[in-house]
Order: C-alpha cells, then sequence, then structure tokens
C-alpha cells in the first residue's frame, strides 16, 4: 500500500491548517485502520518529508535528527509518522501494520508537479521572461530528481517482496546530499533557458526552513540507493520536457 495522498505544499497547510490537519493526519489514520483490517495484510510505504527536521542542528540531516517542525504542514507529518509507529508491532497489536517511511526533499522533474512548486514557477517565469522573485533567496535546500527518488521506492518495495523483514518500520532519505541555495537555482534556471528575467529579492516567509541537506547513506547501506541525476541535468531535462507544451501556447 503506497500512501503519498496529502496537502502536499507547507504554504497550504499554513492558510487552511483544519483541512491540512484532517488530510495528513486523519487521511493517514484511515489508511492504517485499512490495511490493519485487510486480510492481505500489506506493507504501507509511507511518505512523509524533511519538514519534520525543520531548522536543522547539523548537516547533512540523517534519519536520526531531532525533530521539531516549524510549519503546520511539517507537523501533521511528524505526527502521521508517529500514528504509523503506533500501528506497528512494538504497539503489541492484535493486528499490526508492517511500514515504511520514506522522507522526501524538494521532488522536482514532472511535468504534472504543481505550477505553484519552486523549480516550476522559476522555470516557466524564466521561459515567459517574468521577472522572479526570491523570498530572500539564502535558503539552501537539497534538491531530488524525480527519477532518482522513484529508483528509491523501487527499490524499497522490491526488498520488501524478496523478504528482507529487518527495513520494516525503518524511515529513509531520497535525497542529494548537495544544498543549493534558492539564489544561485533561479540563476542556473535562467542560464540554462537564455532568458532575460529579472531576478527580485523579498522578505523571507517565517515558516519555511532556511536549511537543509540530506544525508543519503542509510539509503544506500540498506536499500542500495543511489541519487544519479544532477541538479543541472535534471534542470535540463526537466525545460526539455516543459518546452513543447510552452511553445504550443
Amino acid at each position: 500500500m503506497f500512501h503519498f495522498a496529502a496537502v502536499s505544499r507547507v504554504a497550504w497547510g499554513q492558510e487552511d491548517p483544519f483541512k491540512c490537519w484532517q488530510t495528513n493526519q486523519q487521511g493517514t489514520l484511515n489508511v492504517l485502520e485499512a490495511c490493519r483490517k485487510a486480510q492481505t495484510r500489506p506493507v504501507m510505504f509511507y511518505a512523509s518529508s524533511r519538514e519534520v527536521y525543520g531548522e536543522p542542528i547539523y548537516l547533512p540531516v540523517n534519519e536520526n535528527h531531532p525533530k521539531k517542525p516549524v510549519s503546520i504542514y511539517g507537523m501533521t507529518k511528524l505526527c502521521a509518522e508517529r500514528t504509523c509507529l503506533s500501528y506497528s508491532a512494538t504497539s503489541l497489536l492484535d493486528r499490526s501494520v508492517n511500514h515504511l517511511t520514506f522522507r522526501f526533499s524538494n521532488v522536482y522533474g514532472s511535468t504534472r508537479d504543481l505550477p505553484s512548486r519552486v523549480i516550476p514557477t522559476f522555470m516557466m517565469q524564466a521561459f515567459r521572461g517574468e521577472d522572479i522573485t526570491l523570498y530572500d533567496g539564502e535558503q539552501v535546500l537539497d534538491f531530488t530528481f524525480i527519477d532518482d527518488t522513484i529508483s528509491g521506492i523501487v527499490k524499497a518495495y522490491t526488498s520488501c517482496l524478496d523478504g528482507h523483514r529487518e527495513l520494516l518500520g525503518e524511515d529513509f532519505h531520497f535525497v542529494t546530499g548537495r544544498g543549493v541555495s534558492v539564489a544561485s537555482l533561479a540563476k542556473m534556471i535562467v542560464n540554462l533557458v537564455g532568458s532575460h528575467s529579472k531576478i527580485i529579492t523579498s522578505d523571507a516567509k517565517d515558516f519555511e526552513v532556511r536549511k537543509f541537506i540530506g544525508d543519503p547513506r542509510k539509503s544506500y547501506k540498506l536499500l542500495g540507493y543511489e541519487p544519479r541525476v544532477r541538479l543541472e541535468d535534471g534542470l535540463r531535462i526537466l525545460s526539455e520536457r516543459l518546452a513543447p507544451s510552452i511553445q504550443a501556447r
């Protein structure tokens, strides 16, 4: 059972906290209860987020880093993770739910991505020659290409199919281990598409984490996960994927 449904943007959680809690927390509880009652006893793969850590106290962030989210979204994801644990075998339930947790970090590269997320926004603005607004721009984040993220998901899935029960209950990063500032990201995109867009700055948003670089070593050791797509290459691939739809407009 792949449970990836959510109110999936930090800003949306701040705008409508009730819906964010209802969807991310109650929704996860609904899926867990369905898994608990299912005769097939599925393994549940839960999609969480780097947002559970809040502002890191060390870098790169590994899976054991203290968790202190600063946004509503991050809080809902952390609570949902703990709800998964409450349904696991450690809670001594008559029927428990086996699960794995994935923590994603700024996944990009799909043409079906939300247009309001940072890379699609910058890419479309650059293609159109519009100004690109940075909310401070000094944030340093770990951007992960979607193909790499999917490879990690598939490796976890196949490992469970192959009977690696030692993975049950574990949490995994699918990250690159490389941090890039949002300002540098904007410049990369402008240069990539040959845009005349101007980059302007505005005040940072208080609920946004300013720095995250993930540690992929646990995923490599236990799953064989390796990020293969550099940010520069991933942006180029995305621009090529988006170009036909932009040119058709």
